[in-house]
């Protein structure tokens, strides 16, 4: 006998599973706990070198491939990006749900010391940027004049 024909020779039955199961959801419901503005710690940290005066080529060679390359070996990284451009190089660094932050930023500095004497002269010292979820807007209001 298949379940369709049980719920058809059954109709009390089959309509007592079904309350059941909607008062189960119901209090499943009422425990749920639910915030406003849950506490969720972001995992994306950038780096910003500055080398005024380079092109994007020279950036893209002798700045982002370098950090990159010595990067890329740091635990629990999800997704590295970067962005060269005239006078700076970009690189976005995505890790884990769960990787404490702090450790991570120690390991990029430790990796960025590391590598700092092949950088070129002209470049500056990378700047390492956390993500707060207190520092991103909720809402963004734009005026702009026709």
């Amino acid at each position: 006998m298949s379940i369709y024909e049980t719920s058809v020779k059954k109709p009390i039955t089959t309509a007592l599973i079904y309350v059941a199961i909607a008062i189960l959801g119901l209090f499943a419901l009422t425990r749920l706990a639910i915030e406003l503005m849950p506490n969720t710690d972001t995992t994306t940290v950038m780096i910003i070198t500055a080398y005024p005066g380079a092109s994007a080529e020279d950036i893209e060679s002798n700045v982002t491939k370098v950090l990159e390359n010595s990067l890329n070996g740091i635990d629990k990284l999800k997704h590295i990006s970067s962005k060269s451009q005239e006078n700076s190089s970009i690189i976005t660094m995505q890790f884990r749900a769960g990787t404490p932050i702090a450790e991570a930023t120690n390991d990029i500095r430790d990796k960025l010391d590391a590598t700092s004497e092949l950088l070129p002269t002209g470049a500056k010292k990378p700047t390492i940027f956390k993500f707060d979820n207190a520092s991103i807007p909720v809402a963004m209001l734009s005026v702009q004049s026709k």
